[in-house]
This record gives C-alpha cells, structure tokens and sequence, in this order.
C-alpha cells in the first residue's frame, strides 16, 4: 500500500458508526480503471477525480465479476456473486422484493435516493429505494423517466434518442445532439446537486446512488469536450497479432452486435478513443460540481464518497469492443474510498477487490444490520484505514450459463479464465499487458491448475453444479457458428432504435 498525505488514523474511529455516516455511491457506465489521470494516463484530462483519489483511498487491483451492465449492478447492490444471485447476464434482471443494501438502510432509517440509470426491470422496481430519478438508455415512456420528461418540457422533442443514436452508428463516434446543460450527464449531475442541497449537517442520513450513463456508447459528448481531444494525440489499442487467432465466442458475437469487426481502421479507433473520454472529462466535471455541493452543504466530512463503475471498455484493445470478457479493459473498474477526516487520503492499494465488497462495505461504515444479506464480498474499511492487507486470496466471476458462460477466478498473480462456448482456458499474468495467454505453457500449467481448482471447488461448495461434470468443466454443444462481419443478415446485429417514440410513425415521409 502506497500512502500519500494524511492525518494518522484511528482505525477505532474508522469503525465508529454512531455518527451514521452519509453515502454517495457515484458509478459511471463502461469507466475503464485507466480513464483517470491519477491512475498513470496522461491522454485523459479527469482533474476532479483526481481530487477524489488525493482525498481518499483507490484500489488499483478493482474488478467487476461479471463485466456487463444488470450483473455487475446486483452484485453492487446484492454482495453476491453472480451464480448465487442468479443475476448472470441483461437478460436476468434481479427480481423486485430481494434482499438488498439499500433495504437494509431503508430499514436502519436512511433516506434512499436513486439518480441516473438503474437498468432495474421494471424500471420503476424500486429494490429498497425511496425515490428514482432515472435517466434510463432506452427509455419506454416519459412518464417513466424524469430526464426524458424534463428533456422533452425544454423543447427538444425533435431528439427522439437523447443518449446518442444507437443500432448501426452505435461505436460510430458522434457529437451530442443537446448542449451541453441538457445532456443526460449535466442532468444527472445538476440532480444529485440538488438533493445534496436540501440536506443539511446532522440531519437524517442518506445513502444516494448517482449513476451516470456515460461513458457507455453511444460515444456523444456535447460541445466544447468533443473538442477537447485531438486523436491524433491518442494511444493506439494493445493487442498482438497472434491474439486474432484465438478471439473468444463473445468478442466474435459483440463486434456483430456493434457494427464492428477486429480489424477495425486505427483511424477510427483513435477518434473512437477520443470522444470517449470527452464523455469521461464531461462526467469528471460533473462529479466537480458534486464534490463542491458536498463541501458547500457542509456533508463532506460526515458523508462517504464511493466512486466505481460497473465494467470497462476495450476501445479496441485485443481486437475488441464492448465488455463481456476479463481482461483489465472490459473488467478492471477504478474504486475509490473518500471520506475526509475519517479514511486516509492520498492512498492506493493492490488489494484484490469486486464490486461485491461495495454492499459490504457500506453496511459496516454505517451499522446498518444486513437483513436479509449474505454477501459474498468483504468489508474494505479495514483495508482502507491501514489495519488490514487483503481480504481475499482469489476473486471469482462469471458472466451468463450453460453453453455461453465465461469464468473468472484470479489471484495476486494470475488470472485464469474459462469459456464454455469457446471450450478455452486462458492465464493472463496480472500487471501485464494481456496480450501473451499463457495457458499451454508447462511453465505454469501449476499456477493454471490451481486457479481452476479453486473456481471449480468454490462452484461445488455453493452448490452451482450446472457447469460442472466430475472434477472438471462440462462441456456444451457449441452456441452457434462464428458470425460474419460483411453480410446483410439481420440476425445478431444490434437494432436498439428508440421505443418511446412509435418507429414506423418516425419512418414516414415528412408532411
């Protein structure tokens, strides 16, 4: 653990809940770890997380364990790890009535506040929250989304899809439609700000979860930040030759789903690249002004700051896009602990941690009873206030079952991982670039084995048996053949137009 400046810490007062501490979990959509500044990228200007990570503790080894939107957010709110939720890919939302952390606030008395994208079915499935103010990606309705309500109040109905258009243009960089103070970024910031504001020091706690959309594709940032990068100026994806011959099931099946394929021009990379942290430093400047509303409100010290995202992006990187995989750019998330005068600040650690451990970790900070919970994460305050090295040896993940599923399990050193539809063990060594798979290797068939053993044992021991035949891994008939990339078939390719507006009246010819 590396550890900037700080006032000595009581790892006690750490623990102390009777001040019933506020929370404010920021997530953004589809943030790489590597999307900070602070975090080693010069490309990227973020100066407000930056000011986060200089009041807080970061942990730098962060992972979602099942790297898709719906998975990774129960996993948030649950503790569990996807083949205990059941919660395994978008298709399987979390059910309305389960056992959740915000339940458990709302039940200690906090006030519960959801603000930005949930991705909840149904939309409005509440999960322990007192009130949703949501700015969904494809809205059904106005009725059901406050910033489309209010988008539409301003005068700009002729944007019938507001987050960027979608289905063919879907990884084609685009400017925003809106300016900049009615983009869906501004809004979500400029709400939380305004349920800060009507709080007041000593009041009853909260817990708010302000979600951004972005920087989740459509890549849309509105004027100046679509200005603010040259892609000329941008670095180019990390992948190797020798990696085209061995792209997985699901990498085949989203570059059909985006419109994309492996080979993708570098041009358009590097403009992909750099409109998409115009959307990061738009969604930093947001956090700015939330971070400033704490300090304004006189809540910053008494309120805990929790800054991740729900999964990376590859951006290109091993010849994909999207996420729905394990290495670090579709499943490596940044984390971040904040609470001035209480936790460390100036701090990162290479502690092994999931989004699990963010349930966990809010319960203990405030006393909340964990009713109903029994996550599989850990409580990381003992890490971030100094007095603990780790809380596990492996971290496990999964994304969808059967013949699709993709496994995770990973240590300190290695990551090993398992997909069904491709019928492949990978190992990646940890902190290096992930282009070398280092299964087949004698060298480290031990370290391979190992980590197998230990997902195949922890999927045994919780009773998952779906996956498993013997001592080893069942094997699926194939999913289906390797999609083309050049025919005009309609079958897999992604065609999210908007809903809420009907499309065949959007298709007529004008009157």
């Amino acid at each position: 653990m590396s550890r900037g400046r700080h006032r000595p810490i009581d790892r006690r007062e750490v623990l102390d809940v009777t001040c019933r501490p506020n929370v404010l979990l920021i997530t953004a959509d589809q943030f790489r770890f590597d999307a900070i500044a602070a975090h080693g990228n010069p490309h990227v200007r973020t100066p407000n997380l930056d000011r986060l990570l200089a009041e807080g503790v970061t942990f730098r080894r962060a992972y979602a364990e099942s790297p898709v939107c719906v998975p990774a957010r129960a996993g948030i709110l649950t503790g569990q790890l996807p083949h205990r939720n059941g919660i395994t890919s978008n298709s399987t939302p979390l059910a309305d009535g389960t056992p959740t952390v915000v339940r458990s606030l709302a039940a200690a008395g906090y006030d519960t506040q959801a603000i930005g994208k949930m991705h909840f079915t149904p939309v409005r499935a509440g999960h322990g929250f007192d009130r949703l103010w949501l700015s969904e990606e494809i809205p059904a309705a106005p009725e059901e989304d406050e910033y489309l309500t209010e988008l539409l109040a301003s005068g700009t109905d002729h944007v019938v899809e507001p987050h960027g258009i979608r289905h063919e243009l879907y990884y084609s960089p685009q400017p925003s439609q809106l300016p900049a103070h009615l983009h869906t970024t501004a809004w979500t910031g400029r709400r939380t700000r305004e349920f800060l504001a009507s709080r007041s020091p000593g009041g009853a706690p909260f817990f708010c979860w302000t979600s951004f959309i972005k920087p989740h594709p459509p890549f849309d940032p509105p004027y100046p930040y679509y200005l603010w990068y040259d892609p000329l100026d941008m670095p180019d994806p990390v992948r190797a030759d020798e990696e085209l011959e061995r792209l997985g099931y699901h990498i085949h099946n989203q570059h059909r789903v985006k419109w994309t394929h492996p080979e993708l021009d570098l041009t358009r990379i590097r403009v992909m690249r750099a409109y998409y942290y115009a959307c990061v430093s738009h969604v930093d400047a947001e956090i700015g002004r939330i971070l400033d509303q704490l300090d304004e409100s006189g809540l910053r010290e008494d309120t805990l700051v929790i800054f991740t995202a729900d999964h990376g992006e590859y951006l290109g990187d091993h010849w994909a896009f999207g996420k729905r995989g394990y290495h670090d750019a579709a499943a490596r998330v940044p984390l971040v602990l904040s609470r001035p005068g209480t936790l460390p600040e100036g701090v990162a650690t290479t502690t092994l941690a999931g989004l699990t451990d963010v349930a966990p970790t809010v319960l203990a900070a405030t006393g909340a009873v964990p009713a109903g919970l029994d996550p599989d994460g850990h409580d990381l305050l003992p890490v971030a206030a100094g007095g603990q090295e780790g809380v596990r040896d492996v971290l496990f993940g999964q994304y969808h079952v059967g013949a699709e599923a993709l496994y995770l399990a990973m240590n300190s050193r290695y990551k090993y991982t398992y997909s069904a539809a491709d019928d492949r063990e990978s190992l990646y060594e940890v902190g290096s670039d992930e282009t070398a798979d280092l299964a087949g290797d004698g060298r480290y068939e031990a370290e391979l084995t190992k980590l197998r053993d230990a997902l195949l044992d922890r999927l045994a021991r919780d009773g998952y048996g779906r996956p498993l035949d013997g001592d080893g891994w069942r094997r699926f008939p194939p999913p289906g053949p390797r999609p083309s990339y050049h025919d005009r078939d309609v079958t897999g390719r992604g065609r999210q137009y908007p809903v809420w507006k009907d499309l065949d009246e959007l298709r007529r010819d004008p009157v």
